[in-house]
């Protein structure tokens, strides 16, 4: 993962959920490697063999671990954490997952029986009953604790340092609804999906090993997608002239600490943030790129000159109207672009790049 390597497309969206849900493929992998392998080689080495009820909790455990600890390292690695905190708080957050998911399917087997009857009890005690009915608490339980373990690796980064995660100025309650509520639809999605190969028929019909994948890929890559995709605070806004004159010529927008900003353009000799020459259209003070506290970048018009933003089927003139006691301003998106001047000879463009550019 790396932050340069992913631009600020709609497509950033998709990469967490991506690369999770090749995690959870590896997991469901080392889960398999361990059953078939491990148990034999205990019981030839040790004489011990373990009941086949622990099957699921190494394939859920393992899933669990893997994803909610690779959610965390791997925003370490965008954020250019080191090494050690990443190790860190990605066990942190595999521990508080592991342990609660633990608490959650250990009281809920000892509650169940108490609800049902003798012949239902029957076919509990049978290892290889693998109903959605009972084993969708141990699936979603599974999914809240991902998004759960997450969460309070997160808040603690903020209480450390609140540049380390956008938790720290994100609303708790928001994050702990997408954490939670996203580990919880992706612990049900994928439920669904395991529990389809086994009962009902098509070309995958009785592969529980491919439900098996699948499932541990759906788990994965729905967490990444609902629980923690690439904020935007991973970006900064960029202004970059276009137009022959000062060609390639690009400022940030927000400050270096990422603090609301606001940049100047014009052919005024001194004070501006980008200076452009008169010869080519450009107002003394002709337009300003601003960013708020909350992230929103904005472009306004200064001038009686013309300034309009094109982008695809829009059109916006922010030329100055001395009626109104403020000046125009429309937001600004990825690769807007922002003409000065009647003969349209100069052309500012507004672009997201990685903030570490800055």
């Amino acid at each position: 993962m790396n932050i340069y390597l992913i631009p600020y497309t709609h497509m950033r969206h998709a990469v967490m959920g991506l690369v999770l849900a090749a995690v959870g493929l590896v997991a469901w992998w080392v889960a398999l490697a361990v059953i078939l392998q491990g148990g034999p080689l205990l019981y030839h080495t040790a004489g011990l063999w373990w009941s086949q009820r622990v099957d699921t909790t190494l394939y859920l455990g393992t899933l669990l671990c893997a994803v909610c600890s690779a959610s965390v390292f791997l925003e370490g690695a965008l954020r250019r954490q080191g090494m050690g905190w990443r190790v860190l708080w990605s066990g942190l957050a595999a521990a508080v997952a592991l342990l609660g998911w633990w608490a959650v399917i250990g009281l809920f087997g000892l509650v169940l029986p108490l609800f049902t009857g003798e012949a239902f009890d029957m076919l509990l005690a049978d290892a290889a009953f693998v109903s959605l009915r009972v084993r969708i608490v141990a699936w979603v339980a599974a999914g809240v604790f991902s998004g759960l373990g997450p969460f309070v690796a997160r808040r603690a980064q903020a209480r450390f340092d609140p540049a380390l995660s956008p938790l720290g100025w994100v609303p708790w309650a928001a994050s702990l609804f997408s954490h939670v509520g996203g580990g919880a639809v992706a612990g049900a999605l994928a439920a669904a999906v395991w529990h389809i190969p086994g009962h009902y028929g098509g070309a995958f019909s009785g592969d529980l090993y491919l439900g098996g994948a699948a499932a541990a890929a759906v788990f994965g890559g729905v967490h990444g997608l609902l629980c923690w995709p690439l904020p935007d605070d991973l970006y900064a806004g960029w202004i970059r002239v276009l137009s022959a004159e000062r060609f390639g010529l690009r400022i940030p927008v927000p400050h270096a600490d990422g603090s609301a900003a606001e940049r100047f353009v014009g052919h005024f000799p001194r004070g501006l943030d980008v200076y452009l020459p008169a010869e080519r259209g450009v107002a003394e003070l002709h337009a300003s790129f601003v960013v708020d506290d909350s992230g929103r970048y904005a472009v306004r018009g200064l001038s009686a000159a013309p300034t309009v933003v094109r982008r695809l089927l829009e059109r916006i003139d922010l030329r100055f109207d001395p009626t109104r006691p403020a000046p125009l301003e429309t937001g600004l998106r990825m690769e807007d672009r922002v003409v000065l001047g009647e003969a349209g000879e100069t052309v500012v463009e507004f672009l997201m790049l990685p903030r570490e550019e800055q």
